[in-house]
């Protein structure tokens, strides 16, 4: 893994950062204040960094890539600078900042990766990113409604909403992928990837699978229960350790990414 670890390591905080600003559209800056926005495009910016230098930096050969990431992490910055102290944004244009983003993250990840599938690689970069860009914003919309009286738990409900169906999405993807794909080892022996996950190399995809998607749909369950009865404060410990469980899979998943070239 720690082969990968650079890569890995861009990947997911490249697509956090470009997907997360899009999550905002669940919630209009009219219904709720504006520090909200504040501090989500804020962190977005800062996570953006750590993933932008070193593309800029130690991928210096990936010039299209590279331009593209700068302009994305220029506009985002400007845009939040410009905004900063503004009682009203209009979200169009913090999605097509994040347009530009997605773009950007496509051509870094099919740089990165040396014979990527395009649209399989693609789908579970993005799928993942979504997810883990998810988690953390309900979380932390669940944290606001200490700060916000009266906000209508329907926003919650929906990110937590939307939330589950990327990761039923993603389990659905999973299962399909691994049952028409197979694995070539060192020997030349071919067999399908359910049995792979049965060997020592993918035992820990295996791992990744319980973690990242069917743990965090049981606990986004019990948030769903937590919601209804208006217990915020219950869903957002629950989306706690979703995060841990999310950010763990995805880790393991992009691993095995970049080493097999699975696109789970």
């Amino acid at each position: 893994m720690f082969d990968h670890f650079l890569d890995i390591t861009i990947i997911i905080f490249f697509g956090f950062a470009t997907l997360y600003p899009i999550l905002l559209t669940i919630v209009p800056m009219k219904s709720i204040d504006p520090g909200f926005y504040r501090f989500n495009l804020g962190l977005s910016i800062i996570i953006g960094a750590l993933a932008v230098f070193p593309i800029i930096i130690l991928k210096i050969d990936y010039l299209y890539a590279n331009s593209l990431a700068t302009i994305w992490f220029l506009l985002l910055s400007s845009f939040t600078a410009f905004n900063w102290n503004s009682k009203k944004i209009e979200n169009i244009y913090i999605n097509v900042i994040s347009l530009i983003g997605i773009c950007s993250l496509g051509m870094v990840t099919l740089e990165l990766l040396s014979e990527p599938s395009l649209i399989s690689t693609l789908f579970s970069v993005t799928i993942g990113s979504l997810i883990t860009a998810l988690v953390f914003f309900s979380m932390i919309l669940g944290h606001w409604y200490l700060n916000v009286i009266q906000l209508p738990i329907k926003f919650l409900f929906n990110s937590t909403l939307a939330l589950t169906v990327c990761l039923l999405i993603r389990s659905i993807w999973d299962i399909g992928y691994l049952s028409i794909n197979f694995h070539i080892d060192e020997f030349g022996l071919k067999y399908s990837l359910w049995s792979f996950l049965l060997n020592f190399d993918g035992f820990l995809m295996l791992v990744g699978f319980l973690i990242g998607i069917i743990f965090p749909l049981i606990i986004n369950f019990l948030a769903f229960k937590s919601i209804r009865l208006q217990a915020t404060q219950s869903a957002t410990g629950l989306l706690y350790v979703s995060i841990v469980s999310i950010l763990f899979g995805d880790l393991i998943f992009k691993f095995y990414l970049f080493q097999y070239g699975f696109a789970l």
